[in-house]
């Protein structure tokens, strides 16, 4: 994704995808009356580290910024479906792009910057970026948060698409990517813990982070194949181009920076007469890249296009490609 400057090229428009997402029981950090977040709102305050109760958050550059067909995406629990319905024309998608930031995943822990009412602006802890030190920043209500989440321990990571959370309280779908703490587990069953209690998830729909080579990694991309671009996306529910790497990698057990123009100023520098599979290929200028895709070899990229497209493996574009980096050694 890019800097909201650069929100007219190539990555920046938006187009939602459309996903299941059943949540029967509120999850415990939407008791409080959904309407005012109150009961949040007395627990969070600035320098808190917080973590996401919702399947998938998404951050915001200010407050209040969403429009009424937004708002199933500000709910606890969230509405993607719902959402994704509302978001019914190329303009109500593209209108996203210079206010949507990025997404957290459930479980993902921040750091609380500001709360302004019954919004916080947070920092994203695992999403590198230059905006912030430490962590992607972007506004989300309150009520998508709690504290007092244990998030240390091994953990296990959703492989799938997508895939059910068992709570005590009922079940919820959540993301490829999530990670959770795991307590627990059996040949069919493992046992985490969660911001809303204990919790079960099926064997196989997660497990430890796979080994981070070229071949998982382009394994872990294909399934994407189809999913339609969204910006500021990073979940199974839609991505934009930096989402879907970051993701990937993180899903892997490496953390790599958000966006495509830090991801091209990390890494390490290949030329593009030996790149080899798994390579990211950057699109842009010298000066500020807004375009990543991950190169899948024989001439061929993955990437999430922009807002009239879905995750495709095409040939290489040459115009206007500057260079690739390498994240993985084997």
């Amino acid at each position: 994704m890019l800097k909201r400057r650069f929100a007219a090229a190539a990555c920046a428009v938006a187009v939602a995808v459309a996903g299941t997402q059943v949540v029967p029981a509120a999850p415990a950090a939407a008791l409080a009356d959904p309407a005012t977040g109150a009961a949040a709102e007395a627990r969070i305050v600035r320098g808190d580290i917080a973590v996401i109760t919702v399947a998938v958050a998404t951050l915001w550059k200010a407050p209040r910024l969403h429009r009424r067909i937004d708002r199933p995406s500000l709910t606890n629990p969230v509405d993607l479906v719902a959402w994704n319905r509302n978001l019914r024309t190329a303009s109500q998608r593209r209108w996203l792009v210079s206010r949507v930031q990025t997404q957290a995943l459930y479980g993902q822990e921040v750091l609380v910057r500001e709360v302004r009412g019954r919004w916080a602006r947070v920092a994203v802890l695992d999403e590198p970026d230059p905006q912030d030190p430490r962590g992607y920043p972007g506004w989300l209500p309150i009520r998508q948060l709690a504290t007092g989440f244990d998030a240390d321990g091994a953990y296990t990571v959703v492989t799938r698409r997508r895939a059910t959370l068992r709570l005590g309280s009922g079940r919820l779908r959540v993301s490829f990517g999530t990670r959770l703490p795991v307590t627990g587990e059996d040949a069919s069953w493992i046992d985490v813990r969660t911001p809303d209690g204990p919790g079960r998830i099926r064997a196989r729909a997660a497990g430890p982070p796979p080994a981070a080579t070229r071949s998982a990694i382009l394994r872990t991309g294909r399934q994407f194949l189809g999913l339609r671009y969204l910006w500021g996306g990073l979940s199974a529910w839609g991505f934009d181009c930096s989402g879907l790497i970051w993701d990937l990698f993180r899903a892997h057990g490496m953390t790599i920076p958000r966006d495509a123009d830090p991801q091209f100023r990390s890494g390490r520098r290949v030329s593009l007469r030996r790149l080899k599979p798994a390579d990211l290929l950057f699109w842009g200028t010298r000066k500020y890249v807004h375009h990543v895709a991950l190169y899948v070899g024989k001439g061929k990229i993955l990437e999430a296009p922009n807002s009239a497209g879905a995750v495709q493996i095409v040939k290489v574009r040459r115009a206007g490609l500057v260079g690739a980096r390498r994240y993985l050694t084997r």
